[in-house]
Order: C-alpha cells, then sequence, then structure tokens
C-alpha cells in the first residue's frame, strides 16, 4: 500500500495506491512524504472473520466491525464509547481500508443503513463476510 503523509502538523495520512507492486516517487518532506507499507491482517482481524464478523466502512468513512447486528469494533472515537465497541488499532484500520477498498468499498459509495437493513439478512456487506482475508 502507497500512503501521503502531508508535511501539515496533525495531517492524516492518505491512501494513494493499492497493489502488490508499488514503488513510492521521490518527494520533499516540505510537503509531504509518501510511505510503502506492507500490509497483513492481524490475529485479532483473523479471529474476527473466523467468527463471521463483517467489515464496512460507514457512510462517514470511518471503519467497523460487526458482529451480526452488533458494533463490535470501530475507529471512530465517539462508536467506541459504546458499550462492547472496541476501538482498532491502527494497523487494523490501515489494513481494512486497503481491504474494503480493493473489494470496491469506499464511504462515498455506502448506501444508507436503512437501505442497506432491507435485504433478507440485513447483511449490509457480504461480499466481506466469504471473502478470505489476504495475506
Amino acid at each position: 500500500m502507497l500512503t501521503y503523509q502531508p508535511a501539515r502538523p496533525g495531517a492524516a495520512p492518505r491512501l494513494v495506491d493499492i497493489g502488490s507492486a508499488v514503488s513510492a516517487p521521490p518527494s520533499s518532506d516540505a510537503h509531504g512524504r509518501y510511505q510503502v507499507m506492507h500490509l497483513a491482517p492481524s490475529m485479532r482481524l483473523l479471529a474476527w472473520h473466523g467468527e463471521g464478523a463483517r467489515f464496512d466502512m460507514s457512510c462517514h468513512g470511518s471503519i467497523q466491525v460487526w458482529a451480526g447486528s452488533r458494533l463490535a469494533a470501530s475507529e471512530c472515537p465517539h462508536e467506541c464509547r459504546e458499550p462492547g465497541v472496541l476501538a482498532l488499532a491502527p494497523e487494523d484500520v490501515a489494513y481494512l481500508e486497503a481491504y474494503l477498498l480493493v473489494l470496491g468499498q469506499a464511504w462515498h459509495r455506502a448506501e444508507s443503513k436503512a437501505e442497506s437493513n432491507a435485504g433478507s439478512n440485513g447483511d449490509t456487506n457480504a461480499d466481506t463476510h466469504d471473502a478470505r482475508l489476504p495475506q
């Protein structure tokens, strides 16, 4: 995965490209820098996947892990204040962001929860439930 870190203090890194043969272009530290990261699912992600969890991206762009109809984990600090909702580690957020984008899911393509839950089983992301987590 290729990311770009703007030089502005507090700026979040931005995902640039996903693939097995990405390389970082030269950049000036004055404007920011590119970084190549090799991602692998953590044991926690593999365990959730094995238990049938769904990985989702909210309409606001935050990464979420769903166990059935219950939110189990999130990158959003506000959601993590709810009882039983765990905070996702930064490396899990990076992995799941790339994974969901490879599957074609992005925050701007998310349906409203009402529309998504209208299906027979309420599964908002069936593809990520059945897909194997890539190493």
